[in-house]
């Protein structure tokens, strides 16, 4: 999995404080100041002014199980690597219940699965079947790229959703790495929902 930064509200703390106080007043604010404003939103429960900022980030190797528990959050937007126009790389997300498993046998059952699932996908695309129509033979564990863009408000309920000990695996890793990433540009919107390990 890889997970890059591609764009970010400037300033995002001044940017968010300064919508946040233009319903009472205009104001320019120095940065600790900033922080320290948001902090207090937050700790209040007025968290849409944290709407104003946004971010967007391009997400490679995760699985199609990972996608779709992503899209689920509907206040993000996604723009997804299409299976029809782009021939896979046919790289799998493996889950780690299985890369650990002493039975070596069920290891060798999905590295079959696997490869029987590729080579149905190649012979239908050179049989001439459309790929639009081959892609249904696709594993859910092949990998996909996308970007996916939202405001800071939905990051937070985002990490603090995915993050959760009984969150998915793969999702949890993903949450905590957008986490680390947009804690380190907005500390005071993020701070309260990325645990530090």
């Amino acid at each position: 999995m890889r997970v890059e930064l591609l764009r970010i509200t400037p300033d995002p703390e001044i940017f968010i404080a300064t919508c946040a106080s233009f319903s009472r007043r205009k104001k320019d604010f120095e940065l600790e100041e900033a922080r320290a404003f948001i902090r207090k939103l937050i700790k209040a429960g007025h968290e849409s002014p944290l709407e104003h900022a946004y971010a967007s980030f391009e997400i490679e190797g995760i699985s199609r199980v990972c996608l779709a528990q992503l899209t689920r959050h509907r206040l993000a937007s996604f723009t997804v690597q299409s299976q029809r126009h782009v021939l896979p790389e046919y790289d799998y997300v493996i889950p780690p219940s299985i890369l650990e498993s002493n039975d070596d046998s069920l290891k060798e059952m999905v590295s079959a699965l696997l490869d029987a699932a590729q080579e149905v996908h190649q012979k239908l695309i050179v049989s001439g079947i459309p790929k639009e129509d081959a892609r249904f033979f696709l594993p859910q564990a092949i990998t996909t790229s996308l970007v996916m863009t939202a405001n800071f408000r939905e990051w937070r309920h985002i990490i603090r959703l995915r993050t959760a000990p009984d969150a998915q695996w793969e999702i949890r890793n993903l949450a905590k790495e957008i986490g680390k990433i947009l804690l380190e540009h907005a500390p005071s919107v993020f701070e309260d929902v990325v645990k530090q390990d």
